[in-house]
């Protein structure tokens, strides 16, 4: 006949009477399962659930480090997106360069044009003087340095027609580029908020596979 082992259950405190070779019983006042620990002699119990909090920590490990690789790489392909939101951005805001610049030379243009008038009107004054019976020295001092300065800047103003700066708009219109770039800010401030949330998700997974002291 086998000898007993007489041991208290931890679960509920009452007597148990188990074999010297059972590795794994229920006892019969509350029905918890246990299993029989055994070394250095000495014989204890321990409830399954112990063993089945372990298997469910191993088994949220093992998920955890799926997840952290899973996770890694939607960080990386975030990292991607998220440098062609950032170049997007730039291409707009140069975009609106071009306008801020068209709207310069459009001004300088204007200033080359009415610079050239008034010159153009002091040649024809001085001009109209010596024809009068003016000091002929005053075309060579005068009248002709006028009329140079003043073709001078007219043919700035015509090349400015020439090259579109005062007569042609850059495209896109500049309201579209504006609103172009809020659409763009928005959505890269979305795009960080998604990332964040990501890079929280990744810390606690971090938690749940580093070990703890």
């Amino acid at each position: 006949m086998p000898d007993f082992i007489t041991l208290t259950c931890p679960t509920c405190g009452g007597k148990l009477q188990i074999t010297s070779d059972i590795e794994r019983f229920a006892c019969t006042h509350c029905g918890n399962e246990h299993l029989v620990r055994r070394g250095a002699g000495v014989v204890t119990l321990a409830p399954v659930v112990e063993s089945m909090d372990g298997l469910r920590r191993a088994t949220d490990r093992t998920a955890s480090e799926m997840a952290l690789r899973r996770i890694k790489d939607e960080l990386a392909a975030m990292e991607i997106s998220r440098a062609e939101i950032e170049a997007r951005l730039a291409q707009a805001r140069a975009k609106l360069a071009e306008h801020d610049q068209w709207a310069k030379n459009r001004r300088d243009y204007k200033w080359f044009l009415a610079g050239g008038l008034v010159l153009l009107v002091g040649y024809a004054l001085t001009e109209s003087h010596v024809r009068g019976g003016g000091d002929p020295d005053l075309r060579l001092y005068c009248a002709y340095p006028l009329l140079g300065v003043a073709l001078i800047l007219v043919w700035l103003w015509f090349t400015g027609i020439w090259r579109g700066n005062t007569i042609e708009a850059v495209k896109p219109p500049r309201p579209e580029v504006e609103a172009s770039i809020q659409g763009i800010l928005a959505e890269l401030e979305a795009h960080q908020s998604a990332r964040l949330a990501k890079q929280a998700e990744l810390d606690q997974h971090l938690q749940v596979v580093t070990p703890r002291a």
